[in-house]
């Protein structure tokens, strides 16, 4: 007589228990590696993790994680502008200027692009944590009471924008660090390119007049009174207190040329053969800045 059931295979329960486990145990491990390879695609720093190659940040850089594709080597340009959107390349104390990162690439077509920033300051390679007004795809994250400006997501055009607002007078320069890659959207860090970048901008330059004898740098203006300069941005004039009537100002642009000498006259300047820019006006004891548009 023949067996019921002769091709049941009948499992012991501990054998079905260790397949389970072992399903489980492949799951939990399918799931942790699609955390790992997504886990920056919202901005590094908001997961915890640090990018840009900037003193502090670690060994890991997004060119450790991002490698292998075919988009060639990815170049990283940052532009800072002033608030009549003029380029800058010295920063004057205390003011906010727009700045402008694109990532680009030599070669394929990425489907995306992404970055980090941090800005330091160069002497105690402090962070300033002086970023706002994140633009479109951007965010600012702060992690180990560092502040960073990255993307919310892949960017297709590579362009992303944030403020930062300049330290207080005699910082001294300050380097803004970038890591941008440029990803292949297959939601893992294979496959893509990545590069770094760091941007170094001074604080406004030497004032110094070797034939007046005028202070030896910004930094030693803190000596000095300051002049109350309004309105500020101007056009074609300003009025200037803490003068007296017909008192001599020297004017300085930002690379710490003498640009004119003028006598001030009932407390105003004229301003209307000046170039736009930012100033500085310098008297005996006393100095103040202003912006002309």
């Amino acid at each position: 007589m023949s067996k019921p059931f002769p091709n049941v295979v009948r499992l012991h329960p501990k054998s079905f228990i260790m397949k389970h486990n072992y399903l489980l145990l492949s799951s939990l491990l399918l799931a942790s590696f699609a955390v790992l390879f997504s886990s920056n695609s919202g901005g590094p720093a908001s997961n915890g993790n640090k990018a840009t190659g900037a003193p502090g940040d670690g060994a890991t850089t997004c060119v450790t994680c991002h490698s292998g594709g075919s988009f060639g080597a990815v170049s990283i340009d940052l532009t800072m502008e002033d608030g009549s959107g003029n380029a800058i390349t010295e920063y004057t104390p205390g003011e906010t200027y727009a700045v402008s990162v694109q990532v680009t690439n030599a070669s394929g077509t990425p489907s995306g692009y992404g970055f980090q920033a941090i800005a330091l300051e160069d002497g105690a390679n402090t962070t300033l944590n002086s970023f706002s007004n994140a633009g479109t795809g951007v965010q600012l994250s702060t992690t180990d009471s560092r502040q960073y400006a990255e993307h919310t997501g892949a960017k297709a055009d590579g362009a992303f924008s944030f403020d930062w607002t300049a330290p207080s007078l005699g910082t001294g320069s300050v380097t803004i660090y970038v890591g941008a890659n440029a990803v292949n959207g297959n939601g893992n860090n294979g496959n893509d390119n990545a590069g770094l970048g760091d941007f170094t901008i001074a604080e406004i330059a030497d004032t110094t007049d070797t034939n007046g004898g005028d202070p030896n740098g910004i930094a030693e203006l803190g000596q000095f009174n300051v002049l109350i300069v309004y309105p500020n941005p101007a056009v074609d004039q300003v009025q200037v207190l803490g003068l007296s009537s017909n008192d001599l100002l020297r004017i300085y642009d930002v690379q710490g040329k003498l640009v004119q000498t003028k006598a001030v006259r009932n407390g105003s300047l004229d301003l209307s053969d000046l170039e736009s820019g930012v100033y500085i006006l310098r008297s005996e004891k006393a100095f103040g800045r202003f912006i002309k548009i």
